[in-house]
């Protein structure tokens, strides 16, 4: 079996364990008996959490390489949502949590992040993008109905068993997958060569990031829905995602345009939508057709992504970039829990983030010619 299959299987195990738990963290907590600011704050503590840990990923590389990387990510995976289940109402295990939470989730992307620029060519990157969301949507797809299934049955320990035992899998699949070993230093002149319609891109992007994250908890406290409807509505989107990824990332593969403008626009448009309409079954139209939209423009940004770092050192790139990413979240966060203390207004604000990053032309160093915004 090649690295591809390999990497598409573990993207596929990975992503369907994480997602078992994580898609629902918001609504847990909240479940649990946190506020929605305490929620807030769980997420501030995580975005300033990950920048230290990714600082020290270089380091611990140095002694573990990337194969204890692995190993840690898959070790922390399996304590920080035991936490989540088990713990206590209190703001120091909110902190905790958060810190749990991001040693397994700052290892997990910086490794993904780097397999994934060492493993696929240039030439066919969009195409290689575009199988590798499909494993994830599909695997988002099952994830989110089994684990709502298994939530509303409040078999908490049951779920925490089954996603362990994929994502220990997954792993062992990832450490069969062989890479260069890489320079293991971190060096922030990385911005400097970032040309700044990128920083502002990636800056513009955080907004979407962190409206996935709480739209969920969003419709369940002024929809009243249950965990069955989020998967669900996790399901639609999904299965509209897979169809159209395959075809869209053959054909920016072909053609090399991103139709980012277009999608960007749409997928704003839909944002504004599904945080005004309170009728669920439109809700859940809704979520089919932002399958297709978000992926056409998920397919695009990803691409983006991973073509610009094939042009410096692989692990200063990743690290200083989700770096990046964790400060921008963290002011988004705290500016919301200091000026605007309204979960609808926030996510009014992301889907205009959202819209402007199709207004930003992405540099991703390669010949201008070929890739047409």
């Amino acid at each position: 079996m090649d690295n591809n299959k390999k990497f598409n299987i573990t993207t596929f195990l990975t992503f369907f364990a994480k997602n078992m738990i994580e898609a629902f963290i918001p609504i847990i907590l909240y479940k649990k008996g946190f506020s929605i600011n305490n929620i807030l704050i769980y997420l501030m503590f995580q975005y300033i959490c990950s920048i230290f840990v990714i600082w020290l990923i270089p380091l611990i590389d140095k002694h573990l390489k990337y194969r204890g990387l692995v190993i840690i990510n898959t070790l922390f995976f399996i304590i920080a949502y035991t936490f989540l289940f088990y713990m206590n109402n209190s703001i120091l295990n909110l902190f905790l949590l958060a810190l749990f939470h991001t040693i397994h989730g700052s290892m997990f992307w910086i490794l993904r992040h780097i397999y994934t620029i060492q493993i696929y060519p240039n030439d066919n990157l969009s195409k290689n993008v575009g199988n590798i969301l499909i494993s994830m949507e599909f695997a988002l797809l099952l994830s989110s109905y089994i684990s709502s299934y298994i939530l509303e049955k409040s078999n908490q320990l049951i779920l925490i068993i089954i996603s362990s035992i994929i994502l220990i899998i997954g792993s062992i699949i990832l450490l069969r997958i062989k890479i260069d070993d890489f320079d293991n230093k971190m060096n922030f002149k990385v911005l400097k060569s970032l040309k700044t319609k990128n920083i502002i891109f990636f800056i513009l992007e955080q907004f979407k990031v962190v409206a996935i994250t709480l739209f969920p908890l969003y419709i369940t406290i002024f929809l009243n829905v249950n965990y069955k409807f989020i998967g669900m509505f996790n399901v639609l989107i999904g299965i509209s995602s897979i169809i159209f990824i395959f075809l869209f990332s053959r054909l920016i593969n072909k053609r090399k345009k991103s139709y980012l403008l277009p999608t960007a626009v749409l997928y704003s448009l839909l944002w504004f939508l599904k945080i005004n309409i309170k009728t669920k079954i439109i809700i859940l139209v809704i979520a089919f057709l932002e399958g297709i939209i978000s992926k056409i423009y998920q397919t695009s940004t990803t691409r983006f992504l991973y073509s610009l770092g094939k042009h410096f050192n692989t692990i200063e790139y990743v690290t200083v970039v989700e770096m990046l990413f964790g400060f921008i979240r963290f002011i988004i966060i705290g500016i919301t829990l200091l000026f605007i203390k309204d979960l609808k207004l926030l996510l009014y604000i992301c889907s205009i983030g959202l819209l402007l990053t199709g207004f930003v032309k992405f540099n991703d160093l390669n010949d201008v010619k070929q890739i047409k915004e």
